[in-house]
C-alpha cells in the first residue's frame, strides 16, 4: 500500500507529504508498510501538499461540508513522527506556515513520541491557529524492545506538556496507548495520572491494541506485549484493552479532577471547549462511548446543547440527504432516512473517506450508515 499523501479519518483530516519513522514501536501499523526503523522520505514540498489540501477541501467534499464553516482538525504526519528529525521539524514549519497562507483556520493536529523545544512551541504559536499535541506515551520503558529509537520517557513527555501548557494557542493531550495489561499492571496510576495533571496535560486518551488490518503481526515483540494475541483472529476491528486498568483509570481521574477518554474528538473537543464532532454523546451511543469517560460537567454540557440545540427535523435530514446523494454521485432514494431514529442509510458500497466525510457533516446530529464501507487506510477504526 502506497500511504495517500491526504486523507479523511473519522477525527481528521491527515496530510502525509513525508513517510518512514526513525522509531520502531512492536505495535505500529507502519510495520506493514516498512516504513520503520526508516529515514524521512520526503514525496512533495510544502506548498504543493497545502495546494492539494486547499483542492480537497475547495473540491466535491465543499458539496456536503461549507469549507468556511468546516472546523474538521488536520493532522499532520500520520506515516511519519514530526518531531524526530531536525529535517522533519523544520519541514513541519513550513508546511504550517502554506497551510495558514492556503485556507481558514482549523485546528491542526499533531501526534508524537518525540521532544518539543520552546523555539518550535514559540513558532508554531505565531501562525495564531489553534494546535493540539498528542503526546504518545505508553510507559513501555520496564519492558526494553517494545519501542526502539528515540522515543520519549515519562519525564520527557511531561516536560513537553509543561512548554506546550504555557502558549497562547496550543493545548497537551496524553494518548495512552497501548493500553494492554502487560504495559498498565503494576503502574502507579495515581501518581501518573496526578504528574499529569500538574505538567499542564488536559486528558489522556486510551486506546488499546486493534486485532486486524493493520497489526503487523510478523513482529515477535506481540507475543511480549500481548501473550494473548491471536493474529489469524477474523475480527476485523476489535480491540485488546486492559479492561480493569481502565475501570482503575476511571476512578483515580475522577478522585483528581482529570479527564480520560476513550476517543481522540472528545480530547480535541475538550481542549477546543466545542462540542465533540462525532456524536459520541448521542442517545443511541451515550453508555457505550460517552458515559464510560470521565469527561468534566462544563464538557458534557456543551456537546448536550449541541444535540438539543440542533435542527433533527424530517425536513432538516431530508435535505442534509439530498446533499450526501449529491456528493456521493447517487439518486436521491439511494439514501434512506429515519429522522426518528437520527439516522440516514446509504444503500451502495462507499470509500472510508466517503463515509468519513458524512460523519463530519452530520456534526454528531445524524448518524450515517452504509452498507458497505471500503477500507482505504493502513488500518480502520470503528465506524459509529
Amino acid at each position: 500500500m502506497i500511504p495517500p499523501l491526504l486523507a479523511e479519518h473519522d477525527t481528521w483530516i491527515s496530510v502525509d507529504p513525508l513517510v518512514g519513522c526513525p522509531a520502531n514501536c512492536s505495535y505500529c501499523y507502519l510495520g506493514k508498510l516498512d516504513l520503520r526503523s526508516k529515514r524521512p522520505r520526503q514525496r512533495v514540498d510544502p506548498s504543493f501538499a497545502a495546494m492539494q489540501l486547499r483542492s480537497y477541501i475547495l473540491g466535491r467534499r465543499a458539496q456536503l461540508i461549507d469549507p468556511e464553516l468546516d472546523r474538521t482538525p488536520i493532522c499532520i504526519g500520520n506515516y511519519t513522527d514530526m518531531l524526530l528529525t531536525r529535517k522533519n521539524r523544520d519541514f513541519l514549519l513550513a508546511l504550517v506556515g502554506n497551510i495558514a497562507a492556503s485556507i481558514s483556520e482549523r485546528p491542526l493536529v499533531l501526534i508524537t513520541k518525540g521532544t518539543v523545544t520552546d523555539s518550535l512551541v514559540s513558532e508554531l504559536d505565531g501562525f495564531g491557529w489553534p494546535i493540539i499535541w498528542f503526546f504518545s506515551q505508553s510507559f513501555s520503558s520496564r519492558f526494553p524492545g517494545i519501542e526502539r529509537g528515540p522515543v520519549a520517557d515519562f519525564e520527557t513527555t511531561l516536560a513537553n506538556a509543561a512548554i506546550v501548557a504555557a502558549s497562547d494557542h496550543q493545548a497537551a493531550v496524553h494518548f495512552w496507548r497501548p493500553f494492554v495489561p502487560v504495559l498498565s499492571s503494576g503502574l502507579d496510576k495515581t501518581h501518573v495520572i496526578q504528574r499529569l495533571k500538574v505538567s499542564g496535560m488536559k486528558c489522556s486518551v486510551v486506546i488499546g491494541l486493534r486485532v486486524g488490518d493493520g497489526v503487523p503481526v510478523d513482529d515477535e515483540r506481540l507475543k511480549l506485549l500481548v501473550p494473548e494475541f491471536v493474529p489469524s483472529s477474523p475480527v476485523r476491528s476489535s480491540e485488546i484493552i486492559d479492561s480493569d486498568g481502565w475501570e482503575e483509570v476511571r476512578k483515580v481521574a475522577a478522585s483528581n479532577s482529570y479527564s480520560v477518554y476513550r476517543h481522540s474528538s472528545c480530547a480535541i473537543a475538550l481542549a477546543l471547549q466545542s462540542a465533540e464532532q462525532l456524536g459520541t454523546w448521542r442517545t443511541d451511543v451515550k453508555m457505550d462511548h460517552c458515559r464510560p469517560c470521565h469527561c468534566p460537567p462544563l464538557q458534557r454540557s456543551i456537546c448536550e446543547d449541541r444535540f438539543e440545540d440542533g435542527d433533527r427535523s424530517e425536513l432538516a435530514l431530508s435535505r442534509f440527504c439530498a446533499r450526501v446523494a449529491k456528493f456521493l454521485g447517487l439518486n436521491e432514494d439511494a439514501i434512506a432516512h429515519d429522522a426518528k431514529q437520527g439516522t440516514f442509510t446509504v444503500k451502495a458500497a462507499i470509500s472510508e473517506y466517503e463515509f468519513n466525510a458524512m460523519l463530519h457533516a452530520a456534526k454528531g446530529l445524524y448518524r450515517p450508515i452504509a452498507e458497505v464501507v471500503l477500507g482505504k487506510k493502513a488500518w480502520q477504526g470503528p465506524f459509529l
